[in-house]
């Protein structure tokens, strides 16, 4: 019996298009005219650019925050009018479509997922034929959401299982003796770094401090804990390692950005 995954109308977005210009309202559009009754959710479009890891590493953390049968649409794509292949994973109860350029490649892992391969042929039935050189997101990615979405359609009817991938771009984290190395993977609004050292990472390491630019940041609960302008890390809302100053910006006062490497010290 083909896998069946029971879309409840809920839909997410994420990509790196920003706000200017039609393109994420586009995107939107195509879905409500498909499904009338959809709830469309903005998980972000501020994805640094040109880089699948980051809108992966957020997918990984915020999915398990929607209901069961929420379909996560992830449009991050360098490769877009190429040969690159388009993923659906199906995976603790929620669908995510994705080019195959490693945006998935974490969630997959996390979420145990089943994977089909997309195969174009086979969204003819569906009115997907008509494909833009430049704007995937609207022509194959949104109609293909949608219907999931409606559960019109079985993850069987439009590709096949597959166990080969693009795999993620960001090296998990490393233990080395009594340090954890990683890196950064964004900043956010308030100029706070956010590593791919997660919390489970830090299990049976008392941290002494963290080390990153060439600073020894003190390691705290939140924010509140230090005076303004002091350095801190913490474990934050999405249970991983962060860098921050209290209100100020952490990656203009340390000048470093993704790809940055961080290492905790233990005890």
């Amino acid at each position: 019996m083909s896998e069946q995954f029971l879309g409840t109308g809920v839909v997410t977005i994420t990509t790196d298009f920003g706000h200017r210009g039609p393109f994420v309202g586009t995107m939107k559009g195509v879905i409500l005219r498909r499904l009338r009754s959809a709830q469309l959710v903005d998980l972000t479009h501020e994805v640094h650019v040109h880089w699948p890891a980051e809108a992966g590493f957020w997918l990984e953390r915020a999915y398990r925050y929607f209901p069961d049968g929420t379909v996560h649409l992830a449009v991050v794509d360098p490769g877009v009018g190429t040969g690159r292949s388009v993923l659906l994973a199906i995976g603790d109860g929620h669908a995510f479509l994705a080019p195959d350029n490693g945006l998935l490649a974490g969630v997959i892992e996390r979420t145990a997922a089943r994977v089909y391969r997309v195969e174009l042929p086979k969204l003819r039935g569906l009115g997907i034929d008509r494909l833009s050189a430049t704007f995937h997101g609207r022509d194959l990615f949104a109609p293909l959401a949608a219907e999931l979405a409606a559960a019109r359609v079985y993850p069987a009817q439009i590709g096949a299982l597959t166990t080969d991938w693009v795999p993620a771009l960001i090296d998990p984290p490393a233990r080395r003796g009594k340090e954890i190395h990683g890196v950064v993977v964004t900043t956010d609004h308030f100029g706070n770094l956010i590593t791919n050292i997660d919390a489970t990472d830090l299990a049976g390491c008392r941290v002494l401090s963290v080390r990153a630019a060439g600073h020894r940041i003190p390691f705290h609960r939140t924010y509140g804990d230090v005076t303004p302008g002091s350095f801190l890390a913490l474990v934050n809302s999405f249970e991983v390692l962060e860098i921050a100053v209290a209100e100020q910006n952490a990656a203009t006062l340390l000048g470093l950005g993704r790809g940055g490497p961080v290492v905790v010290e233990c005890a």
